[in-house]
């Protein structure tokens, strides 16, 4: 009878959940938990693994909590520099959303999100500027690595973008490239696969998104059905753990965040406490990436 009852309420409270969102949300922010149970402040537990595709050059798999779980594959490929920068090499992300993931994306060519998703990657990973783009130089003006990064999205359960940025670093740090004996020209590369070399990164850089509900309520790793109500969202990367305002590469703040007195965006002290924050869980995120690269 007991078992009976409590799939019961599960029925209603999913039911409610489904009619009025609104209310589910704010019944559990009141009572100061979230309706998976963790605290405003409290990032699902993340797994990560590393070296899952062996046909790519660098591959990791990331899962945040239960719900989000994204695939990144780093290929390489010689290729003329641009004009503008004959000694540099090239880092390109790509991502693919499919109805597999989520119900809310259709079959066919790249959406819009994912369009968005893979702009946002390419400009944080431009911001965190952790890889030496100098490095990827095989021959100035003539041959160049282009590093394609390729996220897949297996399943979105909110806060792909922090999800896509690990896999798309933990992939990147995983990266060996091939020696290249012989380079004439971008098309005329001979590269020996039995000889490689780690990409070198300067650090890690990581990225913790943070939602804002009612300008009231500051919300970690923020779960799709969280995410569809939010009013506001801040971005922070951070790429050390010194915690000084001089460790944060990028902070963006997308929506509206007006407080009933101060205004979240020009509130020193409310983003100290996301930089904070952000440094924290970056530290975990780290010490995870550290373990599964050297395991």
């Amino acid at each position: 009878m007991a078992a009976s009852e409590a799939k019961d309420m599960e029925v209603e409270a999913a039911i409610f959940k489904k009619l009025y969102p609104v209310d589910f949300l704010q019944r559990h922010l009141h009572q100061n938990v979230r309706e998976d149970g963790r605290a405003f402040q409290e990032a699902r537990p993340v797994s990560l693994a590393t070296g899952v595709l062996s046909q790519s050059n660098g591959s990791a798999l990331v899962r945040f909590g239960k719900g989000t779980m994204v695939f990144a594959a780093v290929h390489g490929q010689v290729t003329e520099p641009n004009h503008e920068t004959p000694n540099e090499g090239m880092i390109v992300p790509s991502v693919d959303l499919s109805p597999l993931c989520s119900p809310n994306y259709r079959p066919g060519p790249p959406s819009d999100d994912a369009q968005a998703l893979a702009h946002q990657l390419q400009n944080l990973l431009d911001h965190a500027q952790a890889i030496d783009r100098a490095s990827l130089c095989i021959e100035p003006g003539v041959a160049v690595w282009c590093l394609y990064v390729d996220v897949v999205v297996v399943s979105a359960d909110g806060n792909v973008l922090d999800s896509a940025m690990f896999a798309s670093v933990a992939a990147l740090a995983h990266c060996r490239l091939p020696e290249v004996v012989r380079c004439e020209s971008a098309s005329a590369c001979v590269c020996d696969s039995k000889r490689t070399h780690a990409l070198r990164l300067a650090y890690y850089p990581i990225v913790c998104s943070y939602g804002v509900y009612h300008s009231a309520y500051l919300l970690a790793d923020v779960s799709a059905f969280e995410e569809s109500l939010l009013s506001a969202k801040f971005i922070v990367g951070v790429y050390d753990d010194s915690n000084t305002d001089s460790d944060v590469f990028y902070l963006r703040h997308m929506g509206n965040a007006n407080c009933q007195h101060p205004t979240l965006s020009k509130n020193h002290a409310f983003m100290e406490q996301c930089i904070s924050q952000a440094q924290t869980h970056a530290n975990v995120l780290r010490k995870l990436l550290h373990k599964s690269l050297h395991e």
